[in-house]
């Protein structure tokens, strides 16, 4: 396998968060519903008797909120579609761990995965993992052509 990994190619391999059309229509949903809710509360700011100052301050948190609400969205469809396509085009591969760095911010440990995805030659990617448990290999879907990829937990 060292050989192999030797021969990297040098084209960066683009990793696709694979999302459900469901888990992808209710990330949509409630971001929707929460933009909703933000603009009720920006007429409600607006009818307020605060000070010129304070609705302004008040209204721009609501402006902050929608903008948040409206990447959320955004990237749910984009991560569905991107895994539509995937699905469409890809097969499922054994990669192997080769190192796993843990990352403790107090509330929760995240994992920095290097992988192997042994497919044309095999490449070595990065990946940021909530779910890891100590596995050796872990399954990932994988378009050969393009070295398109994503985790499948």
């Amino acid at each position: 396998m060292a050989a192999a990994r030797d021969r990297l190619v040098t084209a960066n391999p683009a990793e696709v968060v694979l999302t459900s059309r469901g888990s992808a229509t209710t990330q949509r949903v409630l971001a929707g519903a929460s933009i909703i809710g933000a603009a009720a509360l920006g007429v409600a700011i607006a009818l307020s008797d605060l000070p010129w100052w304070g609705i302004a301050l008040a209204e721009l948190g609501v402006l902050v909120v929608v903008l948040i609400m409206m990447a959320i969205g955004a990237s749910a469809s984009d991560n569905a579609r991107e895994t539509t396509a995937l699905r469409a085009t890809g097969r499922t591969v054994v990669a192997d761990v080769l190192d796993s760095e843990a990352q403790d911010d107090g509330e929760t440990t995240s994992h920095r995965l290097t992988l192997w995805i042994p497919v044309d030659g095999g490449f070595e990617v990065g990946h940021w993992c909530h779910h890891y448990g100590g596995e050796q290999q872990l399954q990932v879907l994988v378009d050969p052509a393009t070295r398109v990829w994503g985790v499948m937990h």
